[in-house]
């Protein structure tokens, strides 16, 4: 028989005594409830048996029993939790109050909250200061990473990763469902401990731990499709028919598109939706195993993820299971981890979108094309080209990675404060890539056989990669408190040994299509190899000192020793110091009736770190097989070696100068929190390829870019900008939890010197499948950001008589419809010193800078709700003033087959703002380097739009389960945008081609439907 109801009224009071209004009272279990008024009375109906729960954001929740009492008075204690919570610093934690660097914390739950693959892609827009782009939206690909900034203009870009106490060579592509949390060290101070591999930031990533008490499953599984949003504008064949017609026309020329093609008008072909996978799958299932005593806890958890790619003949799956264990007794601990993960890609062809939209769409379609065994009959007016398409979706080109990780920490404490510490590491990263072009025989229509469409041979290629790192770290730390004095001292010694051995073998002809192993190959191709090693040794000291928790001061100091660098080179040493004030916890700032702010924290560091992420052996001289030369009367071909490359013997550490300044601010027990920080990052000795004159012996034909650069310190770069977050979070009095998360940044980035040259290290070639004659896009500059745009501007179509004649005084080629461009002022006629001419012909002195593909500010905007049994999450990127060359948009002009060029200039059409196509992919009108393919590259994106339900706990309890959660996800599923390529998202290597879309692989709009369960 139900209990009969009685009412309960009371008071509920802050720690002083003071009334709390809006604290949520709530019978658990039921939906009774409701909030206290501003004098923090409040009233309820509840039964004997019944708990009733205090709530208040920023204070501990109270449970109550109800038995026969009329009058409850609670009084809720403050919650210093946000304040209290352990940040991993490297080396160590601290608490949040206590840190003085630049450091971002990023929860599980909030990395869990996207359906992604890799752990970057998870980060973009959640830590300000922390940029992240997708270099293409190919499956499995790894996000580009970028802490503050362009780190470098040669090595590396990405910041070094540490997992559990263990350095990683590169992104370690965790799971993210097997990641606790992620610290990241933004600023030198912070990173300064890890020396040599900071200067780009450091991320720490501590994966999931075993939990005291009994076994405890978790199953996750989600799954989805995958679709385009946009894509490059084509003619249709009425269209292109049409195009063909007025330009041919022009030239004197009738159209031959019936010759070639008799039934052109029985086909309207998309060619570029024939190699595209709409609507492709994703899924994903994951289950973790948790549990322990006060001793031992363990963990383990596996994942497998499985995505489909929406390009044709690409795709991505892995299988990772990771083991962890913790055993503690009495002084001594230890920390085990062993990770195992299978990686399987399957890659397009090269340049597929590209030759998809060369094709003209009067053609048989794909699926169309007759074959018998290896001879295909190709209905097609350019048999080669439509070749370069239909031969290259018969490749298979899979890829296989095997990696496992071990990691070993044991710290025993010899006396009270004082640990020794031993941290052992092995990861193994063992690659292997398949690549097979089957024969491929072209014929017409007529029979007749084409040797220039077809591939006569099969081609196999295999390439092994095997790497090993292996890391050993002694570590001493001494930790003791008295009065109000707090000192913690930590002593490093490390070692780190990384070794790879890369293999290429492939064979020419095969027996058949059907057999492509290399024991079944006709002819052999010479094998490849590099095996190379790098050693890093060093030393570190720390010293972190508070003094009643006002006042805090950190130092240290770390040398390293590196095997990349020659003998007169080999050491660096690298300094840091940080210093915060916590101002709240002064007796003038405690007095001033300031009772809403829990903490204020001033923050100051400077630092300097180095890198040394260049190519092994930079500094000795390589003998080089490969150089034959015919000897003797017989000229029998012997067998050479050569120095083909300059080494440079005084090679040394890029180095970076970081400050930084920063406040900490939280209100209202919590609910409130503001991070500010600005910093200035001074990039020295930067390496650069300064590339040797030809007569300097090392230029190669065709292999200039590999043979001539000599690594030399040559440039110097700034980074500085600001960083804000704010979170809020609240819950009002009917159990509605809300809040909301806020980040910004702005990063300037420019290059401040690079030995004398004042532009150079051209690079952004935003075609790739017209080869080396393409005009370069970006290049590194004095005063402008690495990989800025330097493009010729185009001033609009020759539309009159009157603008042709002008413009042949500049270019005597021109004609009506053709793209004038500017003649830059490079010349001073009257010797006053200003440059008042042009030098009447459009070249690379009429480069004019034009932006780049590095954001003026960046932003992120999260809600999340939960009501009752309901959750609701929403995320927003904003990426504001990057500029991105439509190298798709280009590269179709090129080839006459832009939806634009339907409207191109003819007479017929004389007001026209889109140049003629001329049969030429390098005519001036679609030169590269024209600014006419420039695009606004701001976007904003809603990357996640999340509804969950959970299941009572009635019914969980029915079903045995302590948790059950069924959730839909939209993965961006709307882009606001100028930008008229796939995707605006365009991080291509990060630097020099940041911003270049060379027809990248989109980046996909997800839909996805998941489940969660706990038992």
């Amino acid at each position: 028989m139900a209990q009969a109801q009685q009412s309960i009224s009371g008071k509920v009071t802050d720690e002083t005594g003071g009334p709390l209004p809006g604290a949520t009272i709530v019978v658990k279990g039921s939906t009774t409830g409701t909030v206290s008024n501003i004098d923090g009375q409040y009233s309820i109906s509840a039964a004997p048996g019944d708990l009733v729960t205090f709530t208040f954001i920023g204070y501990k929740s109270q449970e109550v029993p109800i038995a026969n009492q009329t009058v409850i008075n609670i009084q809720l204690e403050p919650s210093t939790e946000s304040l209290q919570e352990v940040v991993v610093v490297g080396y160590g934690t601290q608490t949040k109050k206590e840190v003085t660097g630049a450091v971002a914390n990023v929860k599980a739950e909030l990395i869990e909250k996207a359906p992604v693959s890799d752990l970057g892609e998870a980060l973009q827009g959640q830590v300000a200061g922390v940029n992240v782009q997708a270099p293409s939206g190919r499956p499995g690909e790894a996000s580009n990473i970028q802490i503050r900034g362009v780190g470098s203009l040669l090595g590396t870009l990405e910041p070094l990763y540490v997992v559990d106490g263990v350095p990683y060579q590169g992104n370690p592509n965790i799971a993210p469902e097997q990641i606790e949390s992620i610290d990241i060290l933004k600023d030198g101070a912070a990173a300064s401990i890890y020396g040599t591999r900071a200067s780009n930031g450091v991320v720490l990533i501590t994966t999931k731990r075993g939990k005291k008490g009994k076994i405890k499953v978790d199953f996750n599984a989600y799954a989805g499709v995958q679709n385009i949003t946009s894509g490059t504008p084509l003619m249709n064949a009425q269209q292109q028919m049409y195009a063909e017609e007025v330009t041919l026309e022009a030239l004197g020329r009738d159209p031959l598109i019936f010759f070639f093609s008799p039934n052109a008008l029985d086909y309207d072909s998309d060619f570029v939706g024939d190699v595209q996978n709409n609507n492709a799958g994703i899924q994903n299932y994951s289950i973790g195993i948790t549990g322990g005593t006060d001793e031992l806890a363990v963990n383990f958890s596996s994942n497998y993820f499985n995505q489909e790619g929406i390009l044709i003949n690409s795709g991505f799956d892995r299988l990772s299971s990771r083991l962890n264990a913790q055993f503690n007794k009495g002084k001594f601990k230890a920390f085990a981890s062993i990770a195992l993960t299978e990686e399987n890609r399957e890659q397009e062809p090269w340049s597929l979108y590209e030759y998809a939209i060369a094709q003209n769409p009067w053609q048989t379609p794909l699926g169309g094309v007759q074959s018998e065994g290896n001879d295909f009959e190709l209905p097609a007016d350019n048999p080669i080209l439509y070749s370069y398409l239909s031969r290259e979706l018969n490749n298979s080109d899979n890829r296989k990675t095997n990696s496992n990780n071990i990691a070993l920490n044991l710290s025993y404490e010899i006396i009270d404060g004082l640990s020794v510490k031993v941290n052992l590491g092995s990861n193994q990263w063992n690659y292997r890539r398949d690549f097979f072009r089957p024969q491929y025989l072209v014929y017409t229509t007529g029979g007749d056989y084409s040797p220039t469409a077809s591939r006569e041979d099969a081609l196999l290629n295999e390439d092994y990669t095997f790497t090993q790192r292996n890391v050993l770290e002694n570590i001493l730390n001494y930790s003791k408190a008295f009065g109000k004095h707090k000192l913690d001292l930590t002593g490093v010694a490390s070692y780190e040994k990384f070794t790879s051995k890369q293999i290429g073998v492939g064979i020419i002809g095969l027996l058949s299509n059907k057999t492509p192993v290399l024991g079944a190959g006709q002819q052999s191709v010479k094998p490849n190899s590099y095996d190379f090693t790098n050693t890093l040794s060093g030393l570190m000291g720390r010293l972190q000192y508070n003094y009643d928790e006002r006042y805090l001061l950190s130092g240290s100091f770390r040398r390293d020793g590196s095997s990349n660098f020659g003998p007169s080179n080999v050491y660096g040493d690298f300094f840091g110091a940080s210093a915060g004030w916590n101002i709240s916890e002064e007796n003038f700032f405690q007095s001033a009736s300031l009772l809403f702010v829990d903490n204020l924290k001033l923050r100051v560091s400077w630092a300097e770190v180095g890198n040394q992420s260049i190519p092994a052996y930079t500094y000795a001289s390589l003998i080089e097989s490969g150089v034959n030369y015919i000897f003797g009367t017989e000229e029998s071909l012997d067998n050479g070696a050569i120095q083909r490359r300059y080494a440079n013997p005084n090679v040394k550490w890029e180095s970076s100068v970081s400050s930084n300044i920063g406040i900490d601010l939280s209100m209202f027990q919590g609910k409130v929190n503001f991070t500010a920080d600005y910093y200035k990052n001074d990039k020295k000795d930067m390496l650069l390829p300064r590339v040797t004159p030809p007569s300097g012996g090392a230029h190669h034909p065709n292999a200039v870019a590999t043979y001539s650069p000599i690594i030399v310190n040559a440039g110097n770069m700034t980074n500085q900008g600001i960083e804000l977050t704010l979170n809020y979070k609240n819950e009002t009095g009917y159990g509605l939890n809300y809040g909301f998360t806020g980040t910004f940044t702005r990063n300037r980035n420019e290059i401040t010197n690079l030995n004398g040259i004042e532009r150079g290290y051209a690079n952004g070639r935003p075609v790739q499948s017209l080869g080396p004659n393409v005009d370069y896009t970006t290049y590194f500059a004095v005063g402008y950001e690495a990989g800025a745009f330097f493009l010729t501007e185009h001033i609009g179509v020759i539309k009159t008589q009157e603008q042709l004649v002008d413009y042949r005084a500049i270019e005597p080629s021109a004609q009506l419809g053709d793209m004038m461009y500017r003649d830059k002022l490079t010349e001073d006629t009257d010797g006053d010193g200003i440059m008042d001419a042009g030098n009447g012909k459009i070249d690379e002195n009429d480069r004019v800078y034009k932006g780049s593909g590095q954001p003026k500010f960046e932003a992120g905007l999260n809600f999340n709700m939960a009501y009752k049994n309901f959750d609701f999450y929403l995320q927003n990127y904003i990426s504001y003033g990057a500029s991105l060359y439509n190298g798709a948009r280009l590269y179709a002009h090129t080839q006459g087959r832009h939806l634009d060029q339907y409207y191109q200039w003819t007479p017929q059409n004389a007001d026209s703002d889109i140049p003629t196509y001329r049969l030429d992919s390098y005519h001036n009108n679609v030169r590269a380097r024209s600014d006419f393919f420039l695009e606004d590259g701001s976007y904003w994106r809603i990357r996640n739009i999340t509804l969950g339900y959970s299941l009572p706990g009635k019914v969980t309890e029915k079903l045995k389960l302590t948790k059950a959660r069924i959730y839909a996800t939209g993965m961006n599923p709307f882009t606001f945008t100028k930008y008229t390529g796939y995707d605006p998202e365009v991080g291509g290597n990060g630097i020099s081609t940041r911003g270049v879309d060379q027809g990248n692989y989109p980046v996909a709009r997800r839909f996805i439907m998941g489940i969660q369960i706990q038992f």
